[in-house]
């Protein structure tokens, strides 16, 4: 990889090397594009290779083919990964399924269970790097949803586990924290409208009906401003610098949005 030192954001100045999982439609490929763009290095993962493929060839972007509900392939991935980049200092925690269409037993495998084993066979190259972890929360699925019980549960439970695996002593240099993404127009939300039960249904219909439905690519370039600087937007400044605490959950607030979308319409 070129060794390029590159300033971002004003504030850092180290080419990032990151792995992030899924990256092919909706939030993670607007993270990973925004990324690639501002010279960082990334490798992805998602369970189509064609896909993988249509976004190399447009973006330079590595991929490597997974499904996450394959668990014993996840090491690979991760060693494979750190390979093409020499390293890896942000593991982004981006993939999952909805767990509308899927089993419970695949919804808790690849929402629970790989991210587990996402982080612990990342977790000596964070050690090295003082790396950063950010996970992708849904506090709305944990505390609410009946019908998407699986779905919920798994990120409950893998919020849960992040804080564990933060508090021990080996771990204290990985920066870990979530972001709660809020309502964005994704295919969940399709399927949700879709395939959905009735509780889902209805709250999905009545987000999209009124638009309060998010942009992906404005989400996506919040996201990887965070996961590069480790800090938050500051309202009162208008700039990303308010430092994010270790395993704290920032939610993405519309003043958030609106900043991103006047500096998308002035580009």
């Amino acid at each position: 990889m070129n060794p390029e030192i590159l300033k971002f954001n004003g504030d850092q100045e180290r080419r990032e090397k990151v792995i992030l999982t899924g990256g092919t439609e909706g939030i993670g490929r607007a993270i990973a594009t925004e990324l690639a763009e501002q010279k960082h290095d990334v490798v992805i993962c998602a369970r189509t290779q064609e896909r993988l493929e249509q976004l190399k060839a447009e973006n330079q972007i590595e991929g490597i083919q997974l499904d996450l509900g394959d668990i014993e392939k996840i090491g690979d991935f991760i060693r494979q990964s750190s390979e093409k980049m020499d390293g890896a200092t942000i593991l982004i925690l981006n993939a999952a399924v909805p767990g509308i269409r899927e089993q419970d037993d695949y919804t808790f495998r690849v929402d629970r269970d790989a991210q587990r084993v996402l982080v612990e066979s990342a977790a000596d190259l964070l050690r090295v790097s003082n790396g950063r972890i950010v996970f992708l929360s849904s506090p709305q699925a944990e505390n609410s949803i009946k019908d998407n019980l699986a779905y919920g549960q798994s990120k409950r439970e893998t919020t849960n586990w992040l804080k564990e695996f933060s508090s021990k002593e080996e771990n204290k240099n990985i920066h870990i924290f979530s972001v709660n993404p809020g309502s964005v127009d994704t295919r969940m939300h399709d399927e949700a409208i879709n395939y959905g039960g009735d509780e889902i249904k209805k709250r999905s219909i009545l987000i999209k009906a009124e638009g309060k439905l998010r942009d992906p690519q404005l989400v996506g370039r919040i996201i990887s401003e965070m996961s590069i600087s480790g800090n938050k937007f500051n309202p009162e400044t208008d700039e990303y610098d308010t430092p994010i605490g270790n395993n704290e959950v920032v939610v993405i607030s519309n003043e958030n949005i609106e900043f991103e979308k006047s500096l998308v319409s002035k580009e």
